[in-house]
């Protein structure tokens, strides 16, 4: 019996001493890491390419310019197609040197707010395909 007790302190030490240098405690997992929004919505751009940026396209920074703009024109209720009229929104991505056809405007659309700001996503998707355009 008291190998037993031994054994069992034991393995009890040696767990918290394993919790301890591993930075937890025993029975709770690690909350995993956060991927931050710029990097799912980068890597959702290389997952389903954007072919107007093929020959020509923006650079990262120019890129991520745009999603923190479309969340908080959507958050005010705006539509898809305010933020990418040509008087109103201005949120239409393109540079002075790489444009973008409208149907690949719209999957980085997607894109962006399924990283930034994804409970916007279903009101964001219904217009663009009651539009017809998605």
């Amino acid at each position: 019996m008291h190998i037993r007790t031994a054994a069992t302190a034991g393995a009890i030490t040696a767990a918290l001493l394993l919790a301890a240098a591993c930075g937890g405690s025993p029975g709770k997992s690690k909350a995993k890491p956060t991927t931050p929004p710029s990097d799912k919505f980068l890597g959702a751009i290389v997952d389903h390419p954007i072919h107007s940026w093929d020959d020509h396209g923006p650079t990262q920074a120019e890129l991520l310019a745009y999603p923190p703009k479309w969340c908080a024109a959507l958050k005010q209720g705006h539509s898809v197609d305010y933020l990418f009229g040509a008087a109103q929104g201005r949120l239409y991505p393109i540079g002075m040197d790489w444009g973008t056809e409208k149907a690949d405007a719209y999957r980085a659309l997607v894109m962006a707010v399924e990283a930034y700001c994804p409970t916007y996503r279903g009101r964001v998707v219904q217009e663009l395909r009651a539009s017809g355009d998605y």
